[in-house]
């Protein structure tokens, strides 16, 4: 209980701070220095997005880059399974592991066709990855080739608008070093695999990029796809709402009256939201396939999930790091989640001042929402499309070169090991 009320205070301080350095870049004016929060410094350096692009040929080179290193993955992963069973394996098939089963069979039985105990229990599963999959499907005639072309496809995208997304807030070489450590990150290569990860990397790095050039529509559509590929995705209306409210500098004691901010915010405010019209799609599926809209509560249980307080989930996952029975468990699941939570926490803390207030906001909802659920398994999964983060590591690692080699070292050897282990049918989500 004590360890609870400990944490919940440092999470609260924390977002409110957060919230604090929002307002008064916004405008508020409070007795505080602006150099504390590192404003001034800010808005003085700061090139508008507007004025940063890049060269069709650049993007062209991220992008099939990209898409070669994720063909370079997939062709490790055959030698590793030709190293554990001495014969070459059936590729596309030896990834379908874990949930990529069940997109297999939604995009081939559709959400009413496929049923298990006479239940739609994989309305759990969001859809639009499922409903792409199943377009690219039809013209390819492979549902398992069309699944990990989609997310080739689109790994390789999101790593174009992450690399354009670190570029507005740094230069190149942060850029390259962004996009290596999302390469890199141990659990990455799920990036690869019939699942949503890449999907949902695409829509959320191109939202969080078309947010901070101010292309409120654009950025409207790519949250509200986001929201149809994972919960997470409605969380994108907070770095929106922050990014725009700071933009007009809402609260700022400039002359003008409440209606004069308040109509610029309002004319915008529609595609803000628009990432709610992607939750009321799922809603909608839910609501058509069970005659309830809230039907994915009900299946949640049967996958022994819920809604949990941050502190009971970080309670458990702390304690099976150390308790859990079994030392191949603790490897895979229990001790990365607990020290990739402490990770993230400090990247965000010693990044605060470097970035705007949309991915700070963003960072910080999108951390402790994945740590927020009744029995966690896939935090490292989760965590790998936490796109400001990965900023975060790249402006920390600025003129720091020793640092930059050995984090990049660390983690490449690290999603080798955790590639070899799931390939091999260890417990990693």
């Amino acid at each position: 209980m004590f360890v609870d009320v400990i944490l919940t205070l440092g999470a609260a301080l924390l977002g409110c701070f957060l919230v604090l350095r929002w307002l008064m870049a916004c405008g508020l004016g409070l007795p505080i220095e602006d150099s504390f929060f590192d404003l001034r410094q800010r808005q003085e350096a700061a090139v508008s997005p507007r004025q940063k692009s890049l060269r069709r040929r650049e993007t062209a080179e991220i992008f099939f880059t990209a898409f070669t290193y994720r063909l370079m993955i997939f062709l490790l992963s055959g030698l590793i399974l030709l190293f554990l069973s001495n014969e070459w394996p059936n590729l596309a098939e030896s990834w379908l592991l874990g949930d990529s089963v069940h997109y297999v069979n939604l995009v081939e039985k559709g959400y009413s066709g496929y049923v298990e105990d006479g239940q739609h229990l994989f309305l759990v599963f969001f859809p639009l990855y499922v409903w792409i999959t199943r377009i690219v499907a039809f013209f390819i005639g492979d549902t398992v080739y069309a699944g990990l072309l989609v997310s080739f496809v689109c790994y390789s995208a999101a790593c174009v608008y992450l690399y354009r997304l670190a570029y507005l807030e740094m230069n190149r070489r942060a850029a390259q070093r962004t996009v290596v450590y999302l390469s890199v990150f141990p659990f990455s290569f799920f990036f690869g695999g019939m699942m949503t990860e890449s999907l949902f990397l695409l829509t959320t790095a191109a939202a969080l990029y078309e947010i901070r050039r101010h292309h409120w529509w654009t950025a409207g559509i790519w949250g509200m796809m986001a929201a149809m590929t994972r919960m997470h995705g409605v969380l994108l209306i907070v770095a929106a709402g922050a990014e725009l409210m700071e933009s007009q500098q809402f609260l700022a004691r400039d002359g003008r009256s409440f209606c004069q901010r308040l109509a610029p915010v309002l004319r915008r405010l529609v595609p803000v939201l628009l990432p709610l019209v992607g939750t009321g799609v799922y809603l909608g599926l839910n609501w058509w396939v069970d005659g309830d809209p809230f039907a994915f509560v009900t299946h949640q249980e049967h996958w022994s999930q819920g809604f949990s307080w941050f502190s009971q989930t970080l309670g458990y996952v702390g304690y099976n790091a150390f308790y859990w029975e079994d030392l191949s468990g603790r490897a895979a699941i229990w001790i990365p989640q607990l020290l990739l939570f402490a990770l993230f926490l400090a990247a965000l803390a010693l990044c605060w001042r470097r970035f705007p207030a949309m991915y700070t906001l963003y960072a910080f909802f999108y951390l402790f929402l994945n740590y927020s659920l009744s029995w966690l398994l896939s935090g490292g999964r989760y965590l790998a499309c936490g796109v400001p983060f990965f900023l975060f590591a790249a402006a920390l690692t600025e003129k720091r070169p020793t640092l930059d080699r050995g984090l990049t070292a660390a983690m490449s050897a690290l999603m080798g090991v955790y590639l070899f282990a799931w390939l091999s049918g260890a417990s990693i989500y």
